[in-house]
């Protein structure tokens, strides 16, 4: 199985300083009601992407 991870959102800003940064890892990602559903093994779910949304 292969994940598309867009990293953007995760890129840290150039600083002198040093930083950790944390990516989800999900347990599975669905649809569900015209959304991008991420679930984590806890079972709590997040909405990676709304296709309702207008951009």
């Amino acid at each position: 199985m292969s994940v598309i991870v867009n990293l953007d959102e995760y890129r840290k800003k150039k600083s002198n300083s040093e930083s950790v940064v944390y990516i989800p890892v999900f347990e599975r990602i669905f649809i569900e009601n015209n959304k991008l559903i991420g679930q984590f093994e806890s079972g709590k779910k997040v909405v990676i992407e709304d296709f309702n949304k207008e951009e």
